[in-house]
């Protein structure tokens, strides 16, 4: 289904606002903030304010355009829903974030259904802990 098609359908219209939202994710390079993207729609809208960010983004999560994600500073960032789906790794040393595809993830996900009866959502995922980079190996 189209974004015409979805707003339609959901009752609601491509407004100004909710395009310039839109199009700031689409632009990002990374996962951003519902702050940075107000910073990029403000820069040449400077009328627009935060809220309508927020309700905007969760707007068009509604309407399966982008996607939000938790990391580990528990701030909420977003980006394009039609990217590859993927987990993240965060290293709690330097903040660093690594991409992974939900494959690496799948022996994980498929023991937390065994044991628990869980469904994990791993588009959303952050696993928090070291990188290699960070880590210290004592040589002996």
């Amino acid at each position: 289904m189209s974004l015409q098609d979805a707003l339609r359908s959901s009752g609601k219209r491509m407004t100004v606002q909710r395009r310039l939202v839109l199009d700031a994710v689409r632009q990002a390079r990374h996962h951003v903030t519902a702050e940075e993207i107000a910073k990029r729609v403000r820069a040449k809208h400077p009328q627009i304010d935060a809220s309508t960010v927020y309700r905007n983004l969760q707007a068009l999560e509604e309407l399966g355009e982008v996607i939000h994600t938790h990391l580990d500073d528990r701030i909420t960032r977003w980006h394009r829903a039609d990217s590859h789906p993927h987990g993240h790794l965060v290293c709690r040393v330097c903040g660093g974030e690594t991409e992974v595809r939900p494959i690496a993830l799948a022996s994980m996900a498929k023991r937390l259904h065994d044991e628990h009866g869980f469904d994990a959502d791993l588009a959303h995922s952050a696993i928090v802990g070291i990188c290699r980079q960070c880590r210290v190996v004592p040589s002996s």
